[in-house]
């Protein structure tokens, strides 16, 4: 009986340091991945502790002002946030790999904005599946308990960038319309797919639309400024073009100053900087919608504070998505 004595403690040893080990390595790993990142934006000890993984993309407009919401909430519910911005090359990988160590670190939430990939979505519903709580930023990834979408409405949103566009021309209607998409859909329905849905919905209903073409910007090697001349080019009767967020806003007015196309072109766009108050005022742009990240990046640290301890379904969470024209532009000044 001696040996099987010894042969139990030896596993039983073995096991305790391959346990060692392995908790050792995650916990290297989420030092060294937070290395630099980490931002704590709490007093005393913090009650919860949650990782925020951004990959801002093209809309980084949006999900700085996201960012802001979620550490000012942070300080409001005593939450440590982890913060850990991502950008190209390799984001994807990146953000798999940020999502599966927080998993393993066992933090109390995750909140993640990633593109959409048969990968991102295994990584997130198997931090789920962990027991971690997550609010995404991307709607076409909810689909599993424990995960919540916290954003914009892209039905609706589209529905009030139809409603703005068809404001935005005096020429009559229809009113020639090229809309600049940030990328194409790869995997499935799309955010943009949802928003192109809405806008149609009130073209087919108002009658007061022509959607000449639908563009998309796949790199910054093509943007929106060579696709707005494109579109100027190949559409010479085009009245309105629609941007998606605010980096393309930009730079479709900058076209329309430098084809001194101001009053026969107009803009409608997405996001509220300072460039576009600009524009705005100068009549460049007629206006612009301003999906409130600040308000998105808040309600998510707030959802996740309100799960703890309970039942976490799948469920979608809407951020008002706001107007804004020459007429209420200084109402956005002071929002910010």
């Amino acid at each position: 009986m001696k040996w099987l004595y010894k042969i139990s403690t030896a596993l039983l040893f073995a096991t305790a340091v391959a346990s060692a080990a392995l908790a050792m390595y995650y916990l290297n790993k989420a030092n060294e991945a937070y290395n630099g990142n980490t931002v704590d934006v709490f007093s005393g000890n913090p009650e919860y502790h949650f990782s925020l993984i951004i990959h801002t993309g093209d809309d980084e407009e949006y999900w700085q002002s996201f960012k802001e919401g979620v550490f000012e909430a942070g300080k409001v519910h005593n939450a440590a946030i982890e913060y850990n911005p991502i950008s190209d090359p390799d984001s994807t990988d990146k953000i798999i790999e940020y999502v599966n160590i927080a998993a393993k670190s066992r933090v109390d939430g995750i909140i993640v904005n990633g593109r959409n990939s048969e990968e991102y979505s295994e990584a997130v519903n198997s931090a789920a599946e962990s027991g971690v709580h997550i609010v995404v930023g991307a709607a076409e990834t909810v689909d599993g308990n424990r995960i919540s979408y916290v954003g914009t409405n892209f039905y609706d949103y589209g529905e009030k960038a139809a409603k703005l566009i068809s404001q935005a021309s005096d020429k009559g209607f229809p009113i020639d319309l090229a809309v600049i998409l940030s990328d194409e859909s790869r995997n499935g329905i799309s955010q943009s797919d949802i928003m192109m849905s809405g806008i149609k919905s009130v073209i087919e209903k108002e009658k007061r639309i022509n959607l000449l073409c639908t563009l998309y910007r796949s790199s910054d090697l093509l943007g929106a400024e060579d696709l707005t001349r494109d579109i100027l080019n190949q559409h010479p009767d085009v009245d309105v073009i629609f941007c998606t967020n605010a980096k393309d806003t930009e730079a479709a007015a900058r076209v329309i100053v430098e084809r001194n196309l101001v009053g026969d072109v107009v803009i409608v766009g997405t996001g509220l900087t300072e460039e576009i108050r600009h524009y705005i005022r100068k009549g460049i742009i007629f206006g612009v919608l301003d999906r409130n990240g600040y308000d998105a990046g808040y309600k998510a640290v707030e959802t996740l504070c309100g799960s703890m301890g309970y039942s976490f379904h799948s469920d979608y969470i809407y951020i008002d998505t706001d107007i804004y024209t020459q007429i209420n532009i200084d109402q956005g000044d002071k929002k910010r």
